[in-house]
């Protein structure tokens, strides 16, 4: 094999790589999609008769707070402060 050869099949891999990756992406969001597209569908067609109308949105926020789940172990309004915690007296030193 020449070195022009080498560099032309190298170019011919390199171009395959290439289509194969843009391929895999194309591939993986339609599946994605697709995936998005049914659950919206099944969430539609199990949630909507007991959700009464309300968007997915709005009961999440309900069930997590408005953070998000990244939030949801936060102190809400109305949440039970505590007891407090008696003051202690400091320790006397040994001499």
């Amino acid at each position: 094999m020449t070195p022009a050869e080498a560099i032309a099949a190298a170019d011919l891999i390199e171009a395959e790589t290439a289509y194969r990756l843009q391929l895999a992406r194309e591939m993986y969001q339609a599946g994605r999609h697709q995936a998005e597209a049914e659950q919206a569908e099944a969430w539609h067609r199990l949630a909507a008769p007991v959700a009464h109308g309300i968007p997915h949105a709005e009961l999440e926020e309900r069930r997590w707070g408005p953070g998000g789940r990244e939030h949801f172990a936060d102190p809400r309004p109305g949440d039970f402060p505590g007891r407090e915690q008696p003051e202690l007296e400091p320790e006397l030193e040994a001499v």
